[in-house]
């Protein structure tokens, strides 16, 4: 499959290295930004989708490890005392993070009923406190840095995005190429040797926008019924 530096130069017609407007750099961070706009918006309009761009983390053996940025955690589970024998947690308010580790309260979790709260700095606490070999937790969440599927950082030579949903990829392509475009319409003071150039830049950037918006139209039309 062709890079999506090649993808974008195809789509805007631009030619794009590292001195050119937009850079390479440039291109690699419309990339990123557009695996997390595609990822929100997908998710706006279908929040069911969440399992197409979900990641899990390592297996933590302390609390207050783990911190996912403010991302959508779409579940926590916990070993129950025995390695790979994992059990959901279920969430609770911080407020109750010293009730779940008394036993004569009704809100005590069990190894067989852990419980999580988000605490200081998004990170994540687990309850029976979590330890080593039988005690570990994990979290699975909606990915929100950008990678490649080799789980390198994304960058404009590669071609394929981990964690996202592949049906999806092309649009983070537009996104791109529209972002060049206007990087690029933006260098332009427009006196009477641009006016010609930024028309024909315009028309392509117009008809990929209209692209990238009837493609989410497409795939998420209006409920009937609704305002």
């Amino acid at each position: 499959m062709a890079t999506f530096h090649v993808q974008i130069e195809g789509l805007t017609g631009l030619t794009i290295d590292n001195s050119s407007s937009p850079t390479e750099n440039e291109l690699t961070q419309f990339l990123r930004d557009g695996v997390l706009e595609v990822t929100s918006r997908c998710l706006a309009a279908k929040p069911e989708e969440a399992i197409k761009f979900i990641k899990v983390s390592a297996e933590q053996t302390s609390n207050n490890s783990l911190d996912l940025n403010g991302t959508t955690i779409l579940s926590v589970v916990r070993e129950a005392e025995t390695n790979d024998d994992w059990r959901e947690c279920r969430p609770i308010p911080p407020s109750l993070q010293s009730k779940v580790l008394d036993k004569t309260s009704i809100h005590y979790a069990s190894s067989y009923n852990p419980a999580y709260t988000i605490l200081e700095n998004g990170k994540v606490n687990v309850y029976p406190l979590p330890g080593a070999t039988t005690k570990a937790f994990k979290v699975y969440y909606v990915n929100n840095v950008p990678v490649d599927k080799g789980e390198s950082a994304l960058l404009h030579s590669h071609s394929d995005i981990g964690f996202f949903d592949d049906s999806k990829v092309y649009l983070v392509v537009l996104y791109a190429g529209i972002k060049a475009l206007e990087h690029k319409i933006g260098t332009y003071t427009i006196d009477e040797e641009d006016i010609e150039l930024v028309e024909s830049l315009t028309v392509n950037l117009t008809s990929l926008k209209q692209q990238y918006e009837a493609a989410f139209a497409a795939m998420y039309p209006a409920q009937k019924g609704a305002k």
